[in-house]
């Protein structure tokens, strides 16, 4: 699978998944990552979502419409946790769009990186999962090259 430039993307994942890290961190900035607290839009459209999308039932009417709008939905779950928090069916709501699996914190060392990708093909994610260290530039770069993003200039 791959993806055309000029297509927009969301993160969604649990609340302290590392969405908001690995956002910063395809942009190439550093600055201080902060909680996300509602949806932030980057310059070229894609998405940072809060964790409550995933987290809090009455959220999942925010995570619908915010996602009618994008090109492809990048689910992100930490290395640490084997649970997937996400109802049934919700991520996969539009059909039409790409579904791209992402496992953040692989440099932890209770990781069970095997079992979590079984549990994400399990709730249908497909090719590709990427793993990510956000200590790990060149796991950063793989993802930031699908999703075409071109980081910002210091």
């Amino acid at each position: 699978m791959t993806r055309a430039d000029a297509q927009t993307f969301m993160l969604v994942g649990p609340v302290g998944s590392g969405k908001t890290t690995l956002f910063k961190a395809l942009y190439g900035r550093l600055d201080k990552v902060r909680k996300t607290q509602s949806i932030e839009f980057e310059y070229d459209g894609n998405i940072d979502s809060p964790g409550e999308f995933i987290n809090i039932p009455r959220m999942y009417h925010a995570f619908i419409q915010t996602a009618s709008d994008i090109d492809t939905i990048v689910y992100v779950h930490p290395s640490d946790q084997l649970e997937f928090r996400s109802p049934p069916g919700l991520l996969f709501v539009y059909p039409n769009k790409h579904h791209v699996a992402v496992i953040s914190k692989v440099d932890l060392l209770d990781t069970r990186l095997d079992e979590i990708e079984a549990m994400l093909r399990k709730n249908g994610f497909g090719e590709p999962i990427f793993r990510v260290s956000f200590q790990d530039e060149n796991s950063i770069l793989a993802l930031r090259q699908f999703l075409h993003i071109k980081p910002a200039t210091p």
